[in-house]
Order: structure tokens, then C-alpha cells, then sequence
């Protein structure tokens, strides 16, 4: 009995101390709590693992997500402002909330005419992904290797890959590349299903994100800190939604060169971004993840990216040159590819929300903006029809759901087997 206690201690202390994570990091950054909107950190992993004697990197296949932009329309800017002007025109702020209200409008306006731009900072995390690339897999890129292109039509994707190729173009002008931004292939660059769509407005998954939120939407604070009046803000003010835009905006300013110059996270404290970053972590799980109120066919999203993927690669794998293909769209077919294929146990599947943080469901090391997964494939020769490869989420070694003697490295046959043993039984 007494051994029993002791190992449910040991448990609750290591779930509570995993639980405490998120919190921590956030309350030691508060950049982490811009979940989709946080900017592209770049690796910490700067030494890659070797790969096995006599294995070279022959063939790259990517998906990223566009750079750093501005919020994608001006009702998100103004939200919070108008909130507080309404509120000064009636005396309501306090000298914090005046000041906010000021910072806002620059804000505001720094973006106007912008909505869902790639900003300089953009432009220059994919030049530096694309750059490092290059660097750590030389062999790929040498001399006239083929690099094929794709982007979404959407402005900031394809700024996104032009900003790549320029770089790769600099780095090697002998290179082949061709480039597409085509409807053609919007059907697995970012599919659209109704039919999944629909399935986070049910009852059931409804009822399970409003319960979560109601447990963590708590920000007296902060409304103390920027109206004098607790009655007015009672009857005129929807506190958390209102937080909620606020943080919104104090996020992208790390995307824009004003964030140089100015903050909004000052009028937070770490528990309000914390408990504001944990809704919207379960409303990505909800949205796009694994989770048991959608019946964990959300990942599905992407099974034509996947299998766009593994026809690509077996096609490059019986090639003797080397191939890259790059590929640019958004966050939610990132975020939903990560969990299809259980990258960095992003197949996490649960019910129970407050589970997320413990199990590492922490949607800031999925997809920032610039975020991508990259495979990198090695062989011994081009006679090889079974090669190895690896995954890097964000430029960092990831892990995959299958057995391997040499990790970070899986065997192809492996993998290719398991996603399509996977995908054949949702499609049938």
C-alpha cells in the first residue's frame, strides 16, 4: 500500500511538473503566448545527428508555412481600441488604459492597408530557413539540382517561396527551379473539407472547448489595471473576449519592425497571457488536432498532402540527381499534417483538455509564423531503393510513432507502409 502511495505521488508530481511547462516558459517569454502568431524562433538544435556511415542526403521535401505578416483584416486592430475609446469618451480609463489606447492607435495604423501582408521579418525568416537549408545539406543543392516550387495564391505564401528562391538563387545560380502558384494545387496544399469543417460545431465538440473556457477565462486584473470603474465594466465591457483581442494585437507586433519600438505586454500578467494562451491551445487541438470531441479525424485534413508527399519522394528515389521540393501554405495544414502523421506526439488523442500541457500538446513549438517540416532522405547510392530519412519540425530533429535502430532516422518502406495503411482505412 504504502509502495502505491508513493509511485501516485511520484506520478501526480511528474504530470503537475509537465503541466507547469507552458506556464513557465510563458511567464519567462511572453513572445510564446502568440500561439499561430509568435515569430519564427530558428532552430535550437544547431548540430544535426550524423547520419549512418556512408549515407549522403540525395532528395528534401518541405512544407512551410508563409512568413510573418500583419493580422489579415483591420477589425482585429480595432477591437480593442474602440473598447477603450468608447470607455475614455466617457471617463471610464485609467492612466494605464489611456496610454494603452494611445499605443493601439499607432499600432492601428502602422498597419493599415497591410491586412495579412508578409512583413519584412517575414521575408527574412525564409531567406535564413531556406539559407540553412542549403548549409546543412550541401549535397542536395550542388550544381543544377531540380528545385520545384509550390505556393498557395495567397499573397504572403507566394512572397514566401520568392523570398526562398531568391536566396537559394544567390547561393547557387547553376540550380533549376521552377516555380507555381496554382489552383491546381490547392487540393492538398490547403485542402478544404466541409464535411471535417462541420465537425467542430457539434454539440460535443462545443460543449467540451466552452466548459475549458469557462475554467480559464479569469482577467480581473487586467480590467482593474485600465478602467476606474468596475460597474461600467460589468454592463459595457466583455471582459475576457476583450482581453482576448487585446492580446491578439500585443502578438503580431513581434512580426512587424514597430515591435521594436513598442509593447503591449506590460498590462498582462503572466497568468492572464498563460490562461488566455491555454484556451487558445484547446481550440487548436479542438480545431485541428487528434481530439476525441471530433472524433480524431480533424489530421485527415491533409491526406492529399501526404500522399502527394509519398508519390513525390517515390518518384525522386529512382531518380540519380538530386530534388527539393519546397511547398508554402498556412498554419492549419501544418499544424493538422503534424498531428496526421503523430510528428513530436502532436497525434496526441484525448478528451480531456486540461491533458494537453502534460502530454506536450503545446501549440508555440508546432507553427510559428515561417513554421515547417522538413524530410531530408539519404542514401548510399542511387541504386538504393529503401533509403533512410529524417523529420525536422521548426529545423529541429523530430520524432515519428515508428520503431528505428538509427534515430532520428526511419526507414522509407517503413513509414510509406504506415501512412498509407492509415490513409486507406479513413478514405475507405
Amino acid at each position: 500500500m504504502k509502495k502505491w502511495l508513493l509511485a501516485a505521488v511520484a506520478t501526480l508530481f511528474i504530470v503537475t511538473l509537465h503541466a507547469q511547462t507552458a506556464y513557465n516558459e510563458i511567464r519567462e517569454n511572453a513572445l510564446l503566448s502568440a500561439s499561430n502568431y509568435m515569430a519564427y524562433p530558428g532552430p535550437t538544435q544547431q548540430k544535426l545527428t550524423p547520419a549512418p556511415r556512408g549515407y549522403k542526403p540525395f532528395y528534401v521535401s518541405h512544407y512551410g508555412r508563409h512568413g510573418s505578416r500583419y493580422h489579415s483584416k483591420p477589425s482585429i486592430y480595432n477591437a480593442p481600441y474602440l473598447t477603450l475609446l468608447k470607455a475614455d469618451s466617457l471617463g471610464k480609463l485609467t492612466a494605464t488604459g489611456k496610454d494603452l489606447m494611445r499605443r493601439l492607435d499607432i499600432i492601428r495604423k502602422d498597419a493599415e492597408n497591410h491586412w495579412g501582408d508578409l512583413t519584412e521579418v517575414g521575408a527574412r525568416e525564409n531567406e535564413d530557413i531556406i539559407r540553412r537549408m542549403y548549409q546543412r545539406f550541401p549535397e542536395v543543392f550542388k550544381g543544377a539540382a531540380d528545385v520545384d516550387a509550390r505556393s498557395t495564391g495567397v499573397g504572403r505564401c507566394v512572397l514566401s517561396m520568392e523570398y526562398a528562391l531568391m536566396q537559394l538563387t544567390r547561393l547557387n545560380p547553376q540550380l533549376k527551379i521552377q516555380q507555381h502558384a496554382s489552383h491546381r494545387d490547392m487540393d492538398y496544399l490547403n485542402l478544404q473539407d466541409k464535411d471535417l469543417f462541420n465537425l467542430r460545431k457539434t454539440k460535443k465538440a462545443m460543449a467540451a472547448f466552452n466548459a475549458f473556457k469557462a475554467r480559464n477565462s479569469e482577467c480581473g486584473h487586467l480590467m482593474q489595471t485600465l478602467f476606474n470603474d468596475s460597474v461600467y465594466v460589468r454592463k459595457n465591457v466583455r471582459s475576457y473576449d476583450f482581453a482576448e483581442q487585446l492580446l491578439i494585437v500585443a502578438a503580431i507586433l513581434q512580426d512587424v519592425e514597430l515591435g521594436k519600438q513598442m509593447s503591449l505586454y506590460d498590462v498582462f500578467t503572466p497568468e492572464e497571457m498563460y490562461h488566455i494562451w491555454r484556451i487558445g491551445n484547446a481550440y487548436w487541438y479542438i480545431g485541428w488536432g487528434a481530439s476525441e470531441a471530433t472524433d480524431s479525424k480533424m489530421p485527415y485534413l491533409q491526406r492529399n498532402l501526404l500522399r502527394k508527399m509519398i508519390q513525390q519522394a517515390d518518384s525522386c528515389i529512382l531518380l540519380p540527381k538530386t530534388n527539393v521540393h519546397l511547398r508554402f501554405g498556412h498554419e492549419t495544414v501544418l499544424l493538422s499534417f503534424l498531428c496526421l502523421l503523430d510528428i513530436n506526439g502532436f497525434g496526441l488523442v484525448t478528451n480531456d483538455l486540461d491533458q494537453l500541457e502534460p502530454k506536450g500538446w503545446i501549440n508555440y513549438h508546432a507553427f510559428p509564423m515561417s513554421g515547417n517540416v522538413q524530410f531530408i532522405f539519404y542514401r548510399k547510392s542511387p541504386a538504393d531503393r529503401d533509403p533512410l530519412f529524417k523529420v525536422l519540425l521548426n529545423e529541429n530533429e523530430a520524432t515519428l510513432p515508428l520503431p528505428t535502430k538509427q534515430a532520428p532516422y526511419y526507414r522509407w518502406s517503413d513509414f510509406r507502409s504506415y501512412c498509407l495503411k492509415k490513409l486507406d482505412a479513413y478514405e475507405n
